[in-house]
């Protein structure tokens, strides 16, 4: 066992069963990458893969153990991320989940670091990389329901609430940001559509590429939620085709033929989920201070929220919703 290993973390371990006879010294513990700017890559949890020199009747020889973060309780349903990580798992669309604990965010699931690396964004340049990652996504909608509904929306009026009950520094044209995107809300609900269970985080970091292969798996469950599959295209969109040209084919892929109307849905979702992204990346950094990385990501996603809404072409997808 290495310095790097909270003792709390291996207690919590033993409780639930696990190596709970295997000496400390019997445990490597390997702690895994967090980079909130301009990714947010791991950065509502610790992450650890653990090798043990003897298996374990439940987990094996190898683990990979997640731990969430203090703060991101306070906006992730650790219960509803946990159900559908397990439920992703047995559906082979996610690692295994071999152990979880809700009340203290400890999450145990196959450790499949050997055989799989993290996505990154030109993975999915080309139009076959693109489709096996729509074909994954929308294999999510046949999952049983998670426990957890909501959109984009709600999760910017918790998001802005913990932000400022947390006092954080909130960008000055904020009300302007969330002004813009209220009629977009009330279209998209009065227009209507059918709620499915969805991952609804578009960072690739949440994908696994198999090494040396085609497979991918999805991974940190923490937005999923029953919502419009749409909002999941919209933020898959704005993460690997934020132009429309490029954007039509992996929307077709996705929902299986063009719809104007519907395309600028996702369009508008993606920029609502930057605007999200923002404020939990300043409540992260007023919470968690001591670093720059949650403020950098959320300047980023601001910025990255302002040039869709004064996009000359806003008010024409605003209004064909």
């Amino acid at each position: 066992m290495t310095g790097t290993e909270p003792v709390t973390v291996r207690a919590t371990l033993a409780e639930l069963g696990l190596w709970a006879g295997t000496e400390d010294s019997g445990l490597t513990w390997t702690e895994s990458v967090t980079m909130a700017s301009p990714s947010w890559w791991g950065a509502d949890s610790l992450r650890w893969s653990v090798r043990a020199d003897v298996a374990d009747p439940v987990v094996g020889a190898a683990a990979f153990v997640k731990v969430m973060e203090p703060h991101a309780r306070a906006h992730v349903d650790v219960g509803a991320a946990f159900g559908a990580a397990r439920a992703a798992g047995a559906a082979g669309i996610g690692p295994e989940v071999l152990a979880a604990d809700v009340e203290r965010g400890v999450l145990v699931l196959e450790d499949l670091t050997e055989a799989y690396g993290t996505a990154t964004v030109d993975r999915f340049d080309g139009s076959d990389a693109a489709e096996r990652l729509v074909t994954l996504r929308r294999a999510v909608h046949r999952l049983p329901v998670f426990g957890r509904r909501a959109s984009v929306f709600d999760d910017i009026r918790a998001a802005h609430a913990l932000a400022v009950g947390a006092a954080a520094d909130l960008p000055v044209d904020l009300d302007w940001l969330l002004r813009l995107l209220e009629p977009a809300e009330r279209r998209i609900e009065a227009a209507g559509y059918d709620p499915l269970p969805c991952h609804g985080d578009g960072n690739v970091s949440n994908v696994l590429v198999e090494r040396g292969g085609t497979g991918l798996r999805l991974v940190d469950w923490d937005r999923a939620a029953v919502m419009d599959p749409l909002q999941d295209l919209g933020v898959l969109l704005h993460e690997i085709r934020p132009f429309d040209t490029s954007a039509r084919e992996v929307f077709e892929m996705y929902w299986g033929h063009w719809d104007g109307a519907l395309f600028d849905r996702c369009r508008v979702y993606g920029i609502a989920d930057c605007v999200r992204w923002g404020l939990l990346g300043r409540y992260a950094g007023a919470v968690d201070p001591g670093t720059h990385e949650y403020a950098k990501f959320a300047d980023w996603q601001f910025l990255r929220a302002r040039a869709g809404l004064r996009n000359p072409h806003f008010d024409d997808r605003l209004a064909n919703l």
